[in-house]
């Protein structure tokens, strides 16, 4: 079960999220918070605890009473989720715009997406399956129009984490343990997939003519990378 934090103060919008969302009956919304304050307490207060994806309204009000939106709230939530709190599930980013500097601007904060709100009526069935499968993380997805994107350039904040874990030598079942994976060879098999990502074409080629291990030569760059 994938459980999802929605922050989205458009009240409609967000029903209508929580209801396409919850006819996947391996999704559930564990909570939906419409302004920054109450969005900050409820992640300072363990809130993030047992969820997986978190999608972020980038324009908020300040608090329940207030109307006005503030452009930069989403961002700073942003911020605390992904370096405050260091959780390393998924997040998108919901947006108004279709400017890419302001996409750029949230995957640069550490979004792993982001999805634009307006889109057409005609549109929203595909968008909104699209999205269930990149909140489960299984695909990445790019529109030339900016209506909605989901991509990281490497690898994602859950996928960086259980690399730092192999690098501190933890067990698969520890890393499945803390990342949330069902089973340590379900997290073994993730992990294969992240080698792939970090291996240049020309290594794996000699890779497999030397028969050395993938996971050796990943975790060598994972540890230049970092200086480690």
């Amino acid at each position: 079960m994938t459980r999802l934090l929605i922050i989205e103060d458009d009240k409609d919008f967000a029903d209508i999220l929580k209801e396409c969302l919850e006819e996947d009956e391996d999704l559930e919304i564990a909570a939906v918070i419409g302004d920054e304050e109450s969005a900050m307490e409820f992640i300072r207060g363990g809130g993030l605890s047992g969820i997986h994806c978190v999608l972020a309204d980038l324009q908020l009000p300040k608090t329940k009473n207030e109307t006005r939106v503030n452009s930069s709230a989403g961002l700073r939530i942003l911020e605390e989720i992904r370096h405050g709190r260091n959780f390393y599930g998924t997040i998108i980013i919901l947006t108004s715009s279709k400017a890419p500097e302001d996409g750029q601007r949230a995957l640069a904060a550490g979004c792993d997406g982001y999805l634009c709100k307006h889109a057409p009526i005609a549109d929203i069935p595909s968008m909104l399956d699209e999205l269930k499968i990149a909140i489960k993380g299984n695909v990445m997805i790019v529109s030339s129009e900016m209506r909605h994107v989901f991509f990281r350039d490497d690898v994602s904040a859950k996928e960086a984490r259980l690399m730092d874990l192999l690098v501190e030598d933890k067990s698969w079942a520890e890393i499945a343990q803390e990342l949330n994976y069902k089973t340590p060879k379900a997290a073994a098999n993730i992990a294969d997939r992240i080698y792939d990502k970090l291996i240049p074409e020309g290594d794996k080629q000699q890779l497999d003519a030397a028969g050395t291990k993938k996971r050796q030569k990943a975790l060598e760059i994972w540890r230049s990378r970092h200086g480690r």
